[in-house]
């Protein structure tokens, strides 16, 4: 659908994602990979796989969810003239205390606090502490209704997912650097500094998000500021009986939001 009438690029964050190649980085040297995922890195980085994929430098859509959402806004901080348009889901000015709590117990499980590990806990795609964080950040991100309407067995699956194609030191490494809750690029900062340079922004948020409530996604729309008139009324949409996986519980309206604003 998407890519129906334009072209389409699905970036992946630094941090997310399977081991890479062995050509790049071995096992052994992945605590230096991601020595960096700061979102000032990632800013830049996304501008750097825009320009290999495409030849032209004009402006360009961004949709993001979640982290993506907060990596879409560093490079609208990074490059504030190359987006046109920008659609956020799960984005918000800041965490309530529940989403800090959270966000607390993700970084125990990933091994945050640990000096060292055994050999079994370091095997980096499938280890007891990074199947305790899937079914964790799941159950957070997923309404309750909507869970127990897929069942069990299927979020197995989701859960074997995200241990196949992400990496514990990836995803601790992405927690322990964007996540401090302070300084530039936290989205309240960045969108004070990405104020007026985004021609037009949507944002969308389920009533039910536990990581990003919908009154500090208001607060991040207020921030963002004001623009076009005539959309105005329609910057932020609160999509109701959805938790923080907006895309993936009403995955036909949020399609539908995105081709329609993008439009």
């Amino acid at each position: 659908h998407f890519a129906k009438d334009r072209s389409v690029l699905i970036y992946e964050c630094l941090g997310q994602g399977p081991l890479p190649p062995e050509l790049i980085c071995s096992k052994m040297d992945l605590d230096t990979y991601y020595a960096d995922v700061s979102l000032e890195r990632q800013g830049s980085d996304f501008w750097n796989v825009v320009d290999e994929a495409f030849e032209n430098d004009g402006k360009v859509d961004v949709v993001g969810f979640s982290f993506g959402g907060r990596v879409a806004m560093a490079a609208a901080v990074s490059q504030p003239s190359r987006i046109r348009r920008l659609h956020l889901t799960g984005v918000a000015a800041e965490r309530d205390e529940y989403a800090n709590v959270l966000l607390a117990s993700w970084k125990e499980m990933l091994g945050a606090n640990d000096v060292d590990m055994n050999e079994k806990e370091n095997d980096e795609t499938n280890n007891s502490r990074l199947r305790a964080f899937a079914w964790s950040i799941i159950l957070a991100t997923y309404s309750e209704q909507f869970l127990a309407s897929v069942g069990a067995a299927r979020v197995h699956t989701w859960v074997d997912g995200v241990c196949k194609f992400n990496t514990q030191n990836g995803l601790k490494a992405i927690l322990l650097q964007t996540h401090g809750g302070e300084g530039q690029w936290t989205p309240a900062s960045m969108a004070e500094e990405m104020k007026g340079s985004v021609e037009s922004y949507k944002l969308v948020v389920g009533s039910n998000d536990k990581m990003a409530s919908p009154d500090q996604v208001l607060r991040l729309a207020q921030l963002l500021g004001t623009q076009d008139e005539s959309k105005q009324d329609n910057c932020c949409r609160v999509v109701e009986n959805c938790g923080h996986a907006v895309p993936f519980e009403a995955m036909r309206l949020w399609r539908e939001d995105v081709i329609k604003y993008l439009t």
